[in-house]
């Protein structure tokens, strides 16, 4: 007795859906003027020449659009606009946040999914890279309404008042202001006071998320001038022009390269200063000459042919005056092959790539084995070609090592 009274009420529950479902269809102005058509043509799909039409969701309105054609089968699940000429997108709160040209828009109404496709271009309001209007364009781009995401997995040109870019692929979680970026190669724009000109610093990274005016990834190359920078990790908030990366890093310049576990840039107007700490190494670069060395060189010459290695507890490198500052525990060392090792310490150090100048500051050393020790408060050395000297102004002291020579016996005999 009990299953039939289950199964008589599953059947009234059937029925009486159908008849609900009938009844939203009569009430339907679209269906209703689809069920005046005669039977065999009932089943088509709509075409609509120069509409101009809103999608929604329930109450919402998600777009407006403007297209040479629509198409739509009779239940109107699935919309298809070509020629798009305009579609505005909105927010929940029924604000438009983008403007879109393409040739066609895809709508699936029971998945709330929209489709841009071919040539498409989209203006955002307001996004996460930096302040006011964001351009993109790619062939393709959807946005899912129910998760206010935004994607595509097409490559992606951006552009906005401040720089350009470029990316393998998006992920623009709409809700928290979210971008995932694949690969992605930006250039930004900074003043230079002076000149009133701008030039282009590059941000590159394997993989990264851009969130409330900072951009944090993996695999970052940093590039402004002849300056460049590598970093497992980093984060960059270009609206303040600067950038901080941790892991095992390297800057790099013409004359220097120096490595750490910290790093911070300060890329804007006329700053470009870099900051290491953490595990600082710094290697001063041998000039570059295509002439091979002459048979007859000195010392000196032969020694500017070989590399400068040095570590401090900070390095602070202002890469546009090619000034570099060292702090704390300053130790440089310079191999050569013969095996002379020549070591220097101080507490603080600045080297002037452009004027070739090195200044020693506070306890220091010169030590070369079996040559020299001294020790000062200031050493100024130069590394001008023909200029080299290291100018002591405080004096100094010391002491210098010589290898006595065995006197040859004296004939004595008559």
């Amino acid at each position: 007795m009990r299953p039939l009274l289950a199964g008589l009420i599953s059947l009234l529950g059937a029925l009486a859906l159908l008849w609900f479902i009938q009844l939203l269809r009569q009430q339907d102005p679209f269906l209703q003027r689809m069920n005046r058509l005669p039977p065999d043509m009932q089943g088509i799909a709509v075409h609509i020449q120069s509409p101009t039409f809103v999608l929604r969701s329930d109450a919402r309105r998600l777009a407006e659009v403007d297209a040479e054609r629509l198409d739509l089968n009779r239940n109107r699940t699935e919309w298809v606009a070509t020629g798009l000429r305009r579609a505005v997108l909105y927010d929940e709160q029924g604000e438009p946040f983008a403007y879109a040209h393409a040739q066609q828009l895809l709508y699936n109404q029971p998945l709330r999914r929209l489709h841009l496709g071919g040539h498409t271009q989209v203006r955002f309001v307001n996004h996460p890279l930096s302040k006011g209007e964001l351009t993109v364009q790619l062939e393709w781009l959807t946005w899912d309404a129910r998760k206010e995401v935004l994607e595509t997995q097409y490559p992606v040109r951006f552009q906005w008042a401040e720089g350009y870019g470029n990316a393998r692929a998006i992920v623009w979680d709409l809700a928290s202001e979210r971008i995932t970026v694949e690969a992605g190669d930006f250039r930004v724009r900074a003043s230079l006071q002076e000149t009133n000109r701008q030039r282009e610093v590059q941000v590159k990274f394997a993989r990264s998320i851009i969130e409330r005016e900072v951009q944090r990834g993996e695999g970052l190359e940093f590039r402004d001038g002849d300056t460049s920078a590598l970093a497992p990790q980093a984060e960059v908030y270009d609206r303040r022009k600067y950038a901080l990366a941790t892991g095992d890093l390297l800057l790099e310049d013409p004359r220097i390269d120096i490595s750490g576990k910290r790093l911070e840039i300060w890329y804007g107007e006329n700053q470009k200063r870099a900051k290491l700490t953490e595990q600082v190494r710094l290697r001063i670069k041998p000039q570059k000459s295509a002439e091979p060395p002459p048979e007859d060189e000195d010392e000196i010459e032969r020694a500017k042919r070989y590399p400068i290695d040095a570590t401090a507890d900070e390095i602070e490198y202002f890469y546009r005056r090619k000034v570099a500052y060292l702090r704390g525990n300053i130790q440089a060392v310079q191999t050569l092959p013969d095996g002379i090792t020549r070591t220097l310490t101080a507490d603080l150090a600045e080297y002037n790539q452009r004027d070739e100048t090195l200044i020693l500051r506070g306890n220091v050393v010169i030590d070369e084995p079996k040559r020299m020790r001294l020790q000062t408060d200031l050493a100024i050395v130069s590394l001008k070609e023909g200029e080299e000297k290291i100018q002591l102004p405080n004096g100094t002291s010391g002491v210098f090592y010589y290898t006595e020579e065995e006197e040859e016996p004296r004939d004595t005999s008559p």
